[in-house]
């Protein structure tokens, strides 16, 4: 009785824990909800005339995430870009981790020479694996030289830079990665990824692509995280590691009282 409460206990624990970071990163943009996971622990029991299955507790799984498209958030700026599908952008981190790493984060910013990069400095990367720069002066046909005065990107990821009034030029083509199975991928903080076996390599291709999805400039994709259903999700936990705690002070009452007389 005593190990299948105790069970019940670090259950309900888990799940407090995993809702509660859920709730905590709510705000942050791309990041993926996860729920807990169990599964029902029996024991056999049989005798000469039937056999019937006794509970025995609960085995904690490891937490599985959940990579539903979270709502857009339009802020205006033309290198703000949301994912609306199943890719994720690509960051070069092959200095930091030894290998390259994915998010759903296209909060980006121009360092001072140009390499469109994530808060943290790590570059983005485009659909030939390579740090996009985005040049401020460009020499027009007559040899005169312009500072950059427009940026767009595209639905399929097209960067589009306009120097001075009407000198158009393609930088290159946003890079996006999907998996066979997102929810194997590695979390390694501030809703950054890296590839696993389970979750398989990275198939690479851009907006628009069959699977991809389209990136929405001027938009910003948030947490994925309902405040309402993690708050009734967290009442339903504590409720029930309340209960086994009851369970488990009941439990030693009884054993004191037998041992007391």
């Amino acid at each position: 009785m005593l190990s299948v409460v105790r069970s019940g206990l670090s259950a309900a624990s888990q799940e407090i824990s995993v809702i509660s970071n859920n709730i905590a990163n709510a705000s942050s943009l791309g990041f993926k909800k996860s729920s807990a996971n169990f599964s029902d622990v029996y024991t056999e029991m049989s005798d000469s005339k039937n056999a019937s299955r006794v509970g025995n507790g609960v085995r904690e799984e490891a937490p599985r995430r959940n990579h539903s498209q979270g709502s857009l958030i339009l802020t205006g700026n033309a290198l703000d870009l949301g994912l609306n599908g199943q890719g994720m952008f690509i960051l070069d981190t092959s200095e930091r981790l030894g290998e390259l790493s994915y998010t759903r984060n296209g909060a980006i910013n121009i360092r001072e020479d140009g390499k469109l990069v994530n808060a943290d400095g790590i570059s983005y990367l485009d659909i030939n694996a390579q740090e996009i720069t985005l040049p401020f002066r460009a020499i027009n046909e007559d040899g005169t030289e312009e500072a950059l005065s427009e940026v767009k990107v595209t639905a399929e990821g097209f960067l589009r830079a306009t120097y001075g009034i009407d000198n158009y030029i393609e930088i290159t083509q946003i890079g996006l990665a999907r998996f066979a199975d997102e929810t194997q991928l590695r979390a390694i903080g501030d809703n950054i990824f890296t590839a696993t076996p389970e979750s398989g390599q990275a198939t690479i291709g851009a907006g628009k692509d069959l699977g991809f999805g389209k990136i929405n400039s001027g938009s910003l994709e948030a947490s994925n995280t309902d405040i309402t259903a993690e708050l009734t999700l967290l009442i339903r936990a504590q409720q029930a590691f309340n209960g086994s705690a009851k369970m488990m002070q009941a439990d030693a009452d009884v054993t004191r009282r037998l041992i007391d007389s």
